[in-house]
C-alpha cells in the first residue's frame, strides 16, 4: 500500500514538473549594438532564451559584416567594388550583392533620383563620409560643386549583365548611407523569423521595423520634434511594419558659423534646407530608409510623383517653420492637426 502511494505520489511530482518545464514564461530580451554611427536595440518577446540567444548572435555577426564590410571609405567589399567601378572594370557580384544592387537601382529610379546611392564622391567632397560630428571643415568651392555636377551619377549609369556590374560613368561611387540602416534592419528581421522569432522589434536611432506585439500590446514609437527632445505623435505599429524618420537636423557642418546639412540634394549638390524632417512608413525598412531619404529632399513638384511610384500611402512631412503635411492614411495614425498631401 505504501509502495503504490510512493508511486502515485512519484507519477503527480513529475507530471507537474513536465507541465511546468512546458509553460515557459514570456519576456522582453534585449540586447544592444552599434553599426553605422548608430546604436541598434533588438526587442524581442519570446519564452525561449536559447532559441532568441541563438537568433542574437546570427543578428550581430551579420550586423558586424555589414559594418566592416559595407564602408563606401573603408576596406571591404564595397570598397572593391567601387574601385572597380572607378577604373571602368567589370565586377562579378554574389547573387545578394546583385540583388541588393538592382533593388536600389530600381528604387532610385522610382524616386527621380532624389535617392541616389551613386553620388559617394559627393558626400566626401563635402565630409559627410565620417562617423566623427560635427564637422568643422571648410564646405566645398562653388566651382567644386559646378564640376561634380557635370557629370552627376545616377544608379541608371550602373550597366548589369546577369551578376556582372559594370558602369559607363567612372565618376560613380556607391555610398548606401541613405539606406543602409533600412536594409540591414530588414535582414536583422529575416534572421529573427528564421528562428521562429514572432514578436520582435529592431530600431536603429528611432529608424525601425517591428513584428508581431509586445505580449497583448501593439510595439509604440514616438516621433519627436525636430531639433527637440518633444514628442509631436505617437504610433502603434502594427504587426510587420517598418518606419523610418529623415531629418536635416542632427548630424551637420559648421563652418564660420554656418551650418551645412549632411543631406545633399544629389541635383543641386548642396544640404537640404526647407523641409526638417520625413517620416515614412512602409513594409520594409529599405523601401522606408530610401523613401524617407528622397522625400526631404525632392522639389515640391516632384513628392507627390514619387509618393506614387513607390506605392507610399503613409507619410508624414514637417518643415521649418513648424508646419506639416501627411497622406489622408497617416492621417489615421497619428493625432497631429496637418495638412493633407492629395
Amino acid at each position: 500500500m505504501i509502495f503504490q502511494i510512493q508511486i502515485k505520489l512519484f507519477a503527480i511530482i513529475l507530471f507537474l514538473s513536465l507541465v511546468s518545464c512546458s509553460q515557459k514564461t514570456e519576456r522582453l530580451f534585449k540586447k544592444q549594438y552599434f553599426i553605422f554611427g548608430t546604436i541598434v536595440d533588438v526587442l524581442i518577446w519570446d519564452d525561449d532564451e536559447n532559441q532568441v540567444s541563438t537568433a542574437l548572435e546570427k543578428v550581430e555577426s551579420m550586423l558586424n559584416s555589414m559594418h566592416n564590410q559595407w564602408h563606401a571609405w573603408k576596406p571591404g567589399r564595397l570598397l572593391e567594388i567601387n574601385q572597380s567601378l572607378r577604373n571602368g572594370e567589370s565586377i562579378k557580384l554574389s547573387d545578394y550583392e546583385s540583388a541588393f544592387l538592382q533593388e536600389t537601382q530600381e528604387l532610385s529610379k522610382q524616386s527621380l533620383n532624389y535617392f541616389n546611392p551613386a553620388i559617394g564622391e559627393l558626400i566626401n567632397l563635402w565630409g559627410f563620409h565620417t562617423d566623427n560630428y560635427p564637422i568643422t571643415t571648410p564646405p566645398p568651392t562653388e566651382s567644386q560643386i559646378e564640376e561634380y555636377l557635370r557629370e552627376t551619377p545616377t544608379m541608371q549609369d550602373l550597366i548589369v549583365n546577369g551578376n556582372l556590374f559594370s558602369s559607363k560613368n567612372t565618376s560613380i561611387w556607391l555610398d548606401f548611407g541613405g539606406v543602409a540602416k533600412g536594409h540591414a534592419i530588414d535582414r536583422a528581421i529575416e534572421i529573427l523569423q528564421t528562428h521562429n522569432i514572432k514578436n520582435a522589434i529592431v530600431n536603429a536611432g528611432g529608424d525601425l521595423r517591428s513584428i508581431g506585439k509586445k505580449g497583448q500590446k501593439d510595439w509604440k514609437v514616438a516621433i519627436r520634434k525636430p531639433n527637440s527632445e518633444d514628442v509631436v505623435a505617437v504610433i502603434e505599429v502594427k504587426g510587420d511594419e517598418s518606419i523610418f524618420t529623415s531629418g536635416n537636423y542632427e548630424r551637420y557642418k559648421e563652418f564660420n558659423g554656418k551650418r551645412y546639412a549632411h543631406i545633399i540634394n544629389p541635383k543641386t549638390g548642396y544640404g537640404i534646407e526647407n523641409i526638417i524632417s520625413s517620416t515614412v512608413i512602409a513594409k520594409n525598412g529599405t523601401l522606408a530608409d530610401a523613401a524617407a531619404t528622397a522625400l526631404i529632399i525632392a522639389e515640391d513638384i516632384d513628392r507627390k510623383t514619387i509618393i506614387k511610384n513607390l506605392g507610399l500611402t503613409q507619410v508624414l512631412l514637417i518643415e521649418e517653420n513648424g508646419q506639416c503635411l501627411y497622406t489622408k492614411e497617416m492621417q489615421k495614425r497619428i493625432d497631429l492637426e496637418c495638412g493633407i498631401i492629395e
